[in-house]
């Protein structure tokens, strides 16, 4: 299978985890009740550590207990009296992951993979399964959302049975998630067509920036990720205030950029006019978001009213870029040959006896 294969699987793997969201979120509840931890740790690398990023203020909302998000290696040291340590890794094999899972031996912790023979399962006290299923392309798709779908099941489901949220306003986001995975396909196919439109841009860039407001920051973060992987480019993702605190300064011809435009209406002018600025350095400077399209350059989705969807649907039109344009500029597969080469001498995934 390739990528796009495992983008358009996305609605039924979604759709599947929220149907079964009372098992998939047992095994979590069991723990934070009878546990009570005051702080969770989401420990992860790569695209699992974005998923992280991006579900974190979700579960902090919903659990009302600090959810921090911090990359294997800086998995360290940990403040409060009962921390919870989530160790996320798709694959379950992930070395750095594993050393971090090493280190911190005694505290109350989580393996959570989309692999139900990775070493990392084997390491924690507990283990729930990312049920979506094996991603041999590489760069991860469905692994993503799946990872972010089922964090925010783990937080709705835990907070239902805490009575922190009632009835219905657990069913009003039960609702919006409904709605956010049903727009999927539609934003696939308005993604395919915005891409086609604007391929000759897409396929001359050179280096990439991204910006991002709010939950919007670490969808940037992912889709700086993905075009490295696959377009084989520098690309980097900003929070948008921090992007115009400099970074904004080495816009030039040589720089193409991506802006996901915030729900706000006075953060989107904002975000609108330097999109604006943008294009008269590089004509490659694109909005991603909004309910129209003033530009063919514009990508209007269809969105969900919660924003924390943002996540679930901002992400599609970086994932059919990613796997599309690389056999268009003669790299496609080429990345991965390349992980590949620096796993064998780098040894970043590990091997299960």
């Amino acid at each position: 299978m390739e990528m796009m294969d495992y983008i358009k699987e996305q609605p039924a793997v979604l759709q599947h985890i929220l149907d079964d969201r009372k098992n998939v979120s047992e095994r979590f509840s069991d723990i934070f009740i009878s546990e009570k931890p005051d702080r969770i740790y989401l420990i992860a690398s790569g695209t699992s550590r974005n998923a992280t990023k991006a579900a974190a203020a979700f579960m902090e909302k919903f659990l009302r207990v600090d959810t921090i998000p911090v990359s294997s290696t800086g998995a360290v040291s940990f403040n409060g009296k009962k921390p919870l340590l989530i160790y996320i890794s798709q694959g379950g094999n992930s070395t750095n992951t594993i050393e971090a899972i090493e280190r911190n031996k005694g505290l109350l912790s989580i393996a959570m993979t989309g692999n139900p023979k990775g070493v990392v399962n084997t390491l924690c006290s507990n283990y729930i399964e990312i049920p979506c299923g094996e991603e041999t392309a590489g760069p991860k798709t469905k692994g993503y959302t799946s990872t972010i779908l089922q964090l925010y099941i783990f937080a709705i489901e835990t907070s239902l049975k805490c009575n922190y949220i009632d009835s219905v306003s657990y069913s009003n986001i039960i609702k919006d998630i409904e709605c956010s995975i049903a727009n999927i396909n539609k934003n696939i196919e308005l993604s395919m067509n915005w891409m086609k439109t604007n391929e000759e841009m897409l396929k001359s860039m050179k280096a990439v920036y991204i910006a991002g407001k709010g939950i919007s920051y670490p969808i940037a973060d992912e889709s700086a990720l993905k075009i490295m992987e696959t377009l084989l480019i520098p690309a980097f993702g900003f929070e948008f205030e921090e992007y115009l605190h400099g970074p904004s300064c080495s816009i030039d011809s040589n720089v193409a950029g991506f802006y996901f435009l915030p729900d706000d209406e006075k953060d989107k002018e904002r975000v609108e006019k330097l999109a604006a600025y943008h294009r008269e350095q590089n004509k490659a400077a694109f909005t991603i978001g909004g309910d129209q399209a003033k530009d063919s350059r514009d990508l209007a989705l269809q969105l969900s009213r919660n924003i924390f969807m943002r996540p679930f649907e901002y992400i599609i039109p970086i994932q059919i870029i990613s796997a599309s344009i690389p056999a268009l500029i003669d790299v496609e597969g080429v990345g991965m040959k390349r992980f590949k080469a620096l796993d064998d001498i780098l040894k970043t995934k590990a091997k299960r006896d």
